[in-house]
């Protein structure tokens, strides 16, 4: 107790981020990826390449090897897309260290890089549990949720 925890993983809450900074100056901050990869649609749908566009950059942003070679590809990308005035791309590059994965190696984050999958058992469990559910009424109200979602 009174611990801090050693990484967090938030979406990109600019009041969030100072929050942690602030109360949490030694903990680890990264945003989700999940939620970084969900708005390429929206943000970027509208290029006329955009199928290729988006296989191009996920494979950036996952396969990179070093953080030099994220950091090359990823200007090569922008110059062959012709990417330079998307202010959504420049300010992702920017924060990097906060989402791309080559930026947290060698560091432990047990498989985690979003909140995907919290936030997905936010959804399954939603009306069932709450922070006060016991053992015994977990195992009941599981029985319950299965029963619902059947």
């Amino acid at each position: 107790m009174g611990t801090a925890p050693q990484c967090i993983i938030t979406d990109q809450c600019r009041s969030m981020f100072s929050a942690i900074r602030k109360a949490l100056p030694n903990t680890r901050h990264c945003w989700c990826i999940w939620n970084i990869m969900k708005k390429f649609p929206q943000k970027l749908g509208g290029y006329r390449r955009y199928r290729e566009l988006y296989a191009e950059l996920r494979d950036i942003v996952f396969n990179s090897r070093t953080e030099e070679s994220f950091e090359r590809k990823w200007f090569e990308f922008i110059k062959e897309y012709n990417l330079h005035d998307n202010t959504w791309l420049s300010d992702l590059y920017d924060d990097r260290r906060m989402w791309v994965p080559i930026f947290f190696k060698g560091e432990f984050w047990a498989t985690m890089r979003s909140t995907q999958k919290s936030e997905s058992m936010h959804a399954f469990y939603g009306g069932f549990l709450h922070s006060k559910t016991s053992l015994v009424q977990f195992v009941h109200e599981y029985d319950n949720v299965l029963g619902a979602k059947e």
